[in-house]
């Protein structure tokens, strides 16, 4: 069994959080830009201050400040890390006074380590201290010691009894998110600090939602990794509210599909790239693809592959079988573009889409578009992001890549 200080990934896949005392210790440095009055502030002893620093120094493999008889000083990565330092620290400052309903008690977030951090991110992944335990490789004492001894640190409750022994509670869970959050600031300073080199790499977390459409997101990956080799984009497809909850937790790092109003509340921010109005497909070689007009009427007789019952796609369905005067059947219902297309080339059925999402297929003649009689609204299209969030240079390429492509699709008419 590991000791839990031996880890350095956790389930996140992540590297280990830095010692939060070391990060303090280098922001106290660069702000008095002393060894001595850093010690002073932070009550450690100059060896301790400067061990910390080296410490620092060997984890990122470069010296981090400058000394000379005027200061001590950032050097130009130290400059890097630090804005990635101060901004991890903000995260578990705001957890703690989040807890505390007020200000973040100073002695509180002192306290805090690196080992009860990683303790509270394994719990919160599991449905048990044992479970949490057993599957990071540590033994359940070590795990325990330190769950308890940051309970008592915070002196709020983090845990609750279930019928499979503690896990996280409320509290927990939002505390565990924050440290996620820092975590991924100071994974982000890796990649900040290598683009001082000329190393462009990194990794990019994209969320998509169901019939968000692939033809964009494809094209920027292919694009992004064309220009920088190194670049590793992850692309995950989820419902709305779990890739909400997966960017609140800093597993992604945005979410590309249709804009919703409540995105921008809880600490979420976003950028609607383009307007995506909806159609309606059928399959190549329909008997309505014959027609030179589509009627209300042609319309009437068919059956269709109906949205998912609360998404936005839904409503203007509905919308528009209250135009139609028509009952549709809900024989079918698919939020899979995937299986709407393979029930459309099997049948007569038509169904409603973005012109988006049925780029791709439009552009290998899997589908038709019909010429609607009735006028349809168009989507917000977008990406939903943190607040605050700063890219990497990658993920910063990715995102002006997305914006060019997005801009290409709108004024190409939608294709």
């Amino acid at each position: 069994m590991k000791d839990l200080d031996d880890l350095d990934t956790l389930h996140t896949g992540l590297p280990a959080l830095p010692n939060p005392r070391h990060l303090r210790v280098m922001e106290a440095v660069a702000k008095h830009a002393s060894v001595s009055r850093a010690a002073e502030d932070v009550g450690l002893s100059q060896p301790a201050v400067s061990q910390a620093i080296s410490v620092l120094e060997e984890r990122y493999g470069r010296p981090l400040f400058d000394r000379s008889r005027n200061g001590t000083f950032p050097t130009p990565a130290g400059d890097v890390l630090l804005k990635r330092v101060r901004r991890a620290l903000a995260q578990i400052e705001a957890a703690i006074a989040t807890l505390s309903r007020g200000q973040a008690n100073p002695a509180v977030v002192r306290n805090i380590t690196s080992t009860q951090i990683r303790c509270l991110m394994a719990i919160a992944g599991r449905n048990s201290f044992s479970q949490a335990a057993r599957d990071i490789g540590v033994s359940i004492a070590s795990l325990q010691r330190a769950a308890r001894e940051l309970e008592a640190n915070v002196s709020v409750s983090l845990y609750t009894a279930s019928k499979n022994g503690q896990q996280a509670n409320g509290a927990g869970m939002e505390l565990a998110r924050r440290f996620a959050l820092a975590l991924r600031e100071m994974d982000a300073a890796v990649d900040d600090i290598r683009f001082l080199d000329g190393v462009e790499s990194g990794r990019v977390l994209v969320g998509t939602l169901p019939m968000s459409g692939a033809y964009l997101i494809g094209t920027t990956i292919a694009k992004l990794t064309n220009a920088v080799p190194d670049a590793q984009v992850y692309v995950t497809n989820a419902p709305y509210d779990m890739q909400i909850d997966s960017l609140r937790r800093g597993e992604i790092d945005l979410i590309f599909g249709v804009l919703r109003a409540g995105d921008t509340a809880d600490e979420l921010q976003t950028e609607m790239m383009f307007t995506d109005p909806y159609c309606l497909i059928c399959r190549s070689g329909h008997p309505l693809t014959e027609r030179s007009s589509v009627t209300a009427d042609d319309l009437r007789v068919y059956n269709w592959v109906v949205p998912k019952a609360g998404s936005p796609r839904r409503s203007q369905f509905d919308w528009l079988l209250r135009k139609l005067g028509v009952t549709a059947t809900l024989g079918i219902e698919a939020s899979s573009l995937n299986t709407i297309l393979a029930v459309l080339n099997s049948s007569d059925r038509l169904a409603l889409v973005s012109r988006h999402e049925a780029d791709t297929a439009l552009m290998l003649k899997l589908v038709h578009v019909i010429d609607s009689p009735i006028p349809f609204a168009s989507q917000e299209k977008g990406v939903t992001m943190r607040q605050g969030w700063v890219p990497t240079p990658v993920q910063a390429r990715f995102l002006n890549i997305l914006r060019a492509e997005a801009s290409n699709f709108s004024g190409s008419g939608n294709r």
